[in-house]
């Protein structure tokens, strides 16, 4: 069978008959080139939060599927986001990853060079040629920001993100307590597995009994995991956070001590955050960087927020890696041909979400309605606190 008609097939099952994609679905070629631009280049796509990005003359620069994209903060405070590639050859213009300094651009090649909204500013050595600076702006991107969290669309026609996003709104507001103010960002990692592979382990909760046995498992069981709301656009599950220390040891790390639920908050194509019961909203953002290989990164964002150290960072960094390597043994069962993926089941909901997202961005298939699980925010509502 064609694989686009065998990944629109398995990626439109309806939860409780949905099945795995085909496994050419993460290592074929002609397929990313048509999510690079029907999903990445097409689609809002999480960059950073807006709190690394404070000063004017801070920047971010990064890649979405092949497209070089430079955030940076101007004089007058916006944000904005434009190509990364100067005008002239093509070099990067900004390093990877954050800066500070001027808001200008300038290539360390030729030095061409931009003002902070893209206009090209100078042109060293023209000699008798006339350039057309009008004609060699750098392109800018549509950019907007939720809860702290910056994101862009490449091609400038994605919905608004707040619209699509206004649902979430009751799960964020009061469960880190206000608005947003303060986040930190980890540096990012390099993975051998297609970005698929690594989206879909870090939005369900159905491996942590067996990948993070001596990790998340201890914390969050898997027993205590439940899919709460959610479609194609965003999906959402709880769990029940357990406190891992006797209270006598509890001064080991008061990070670990409150009990509670915690939520998980899938927002495709890249971005998979969690909101934990003292309010931290930590995220992994995971982008293509060929068919196999991605890029990862974590962070956070909350209100009054202090970043993850000592016992607390290492437990995250463990359970990162244990992530890692099971999503590269995964990719490398990819080339089997001899057998095909199977049924999904109740905790993969959030997966067939992420599915039904996949065929809704590449074939423009009808994805299922919002679906609510009445009995799960129930409960949710009567842990909350008085």
């Amino acid at each position: 069978m064609d694989l686009l008609i065998e990944l629109k097939e398995k990626a439109t099952g309806s939860a409780g008959e949905a099945r795995a994609l085909p496994y050419a679905a993460y290592i074929d070629d002609d397929l990313y080139e048509l999510e690079r631009k029907q999903i990445f280049h097409g689609d809002w796509v999480f960059a950073c939060n807006e709190f690394s990005l404070k000063a004017p003359g801070d920047k971010f620069a990064f890649n979405i599927a092949g497209e070089p994209v430079v955030i940076l903060r101007g004089k007058d405070g916006e944000l904005r986001a434009l190509s990364n590639a100067c005008r002239h050859r093509g070099t990067l213009l900004a390093d990877e990853g954050f800066s500070s300094g001027t808001s200008n651009l300038v290539c360390p090649y030729h030095s061409w060079n931009y003002t902070e909204d893209g206009a090209l500013r100078g042109v060293p050595y023209p000699g008798n040629v006339e350039i057309n600076k009008k004609a060699h702006c750098l392109p800018r991107f549509a950019l907007t920001v939720w809860n702290g969290l910056v994101f862009v669309n490449i091609d400038g026609k994605a919905e608004p993100l707040e619209e699509r996003l206004a649902g979430l709104a009751p799960y964020i507001e009061y469960n880190i307590n206000g608005e947003v103010n303060t986040g930190t960002e980890d540096k990012p990692e390099y993975w051998d597995t297609n970005w698929k592979l690594a989206m879909e382990n870090a939005m369900e909760s159905y491996h942590l009994f067996k990948v993070h046995k001596p990790t998340l498992e201890v914390v969050s069981p898997t027993r205590g995991v439940t899919y709460l709301e959610g479609s194609a656009h965003w999906s959402i599950t709880a769990g029940e956070a357990v406190n891992p220390l006797p209270g006598w040891l509890g001064w080991l790390n008061r990070d670990l001590q409150e009990e509670g639920y915690y939520l998980l908050i899938s927002l495709p194509p890249s971005f998979v955050g969690v909101i934990t019961p003292q309010g931290l909203f930590g995220y992994v953002v995971t982008l293509p960087d060929g068919v196999g290989r991605c890029y990862v990164r974590g962070g956070s964002v909350s209100r009054n927020l202090r970043a993850p150290r000592g016992l607390f960072k290492k437990f995250i960094d463990k359970f990162l890696e244990e992530d890692k390597l099971i999503s590269e043994r995964a990719y490398k069962g990819m080339t089997a041909r001899a057998t095909a993926g199977g049924q999904l089941v109740e905790l993969e909901r959030i997966v067939v979400d992420f599915h039904q997202y996949l065929a809704m961005r590449l074939f423009d298939a009808k994805p299922d309605e919002n679906y609510k699980c009445q009995e799960a925010a129930k409960r949710l509502k009567a842990a909350e606190p008085a």
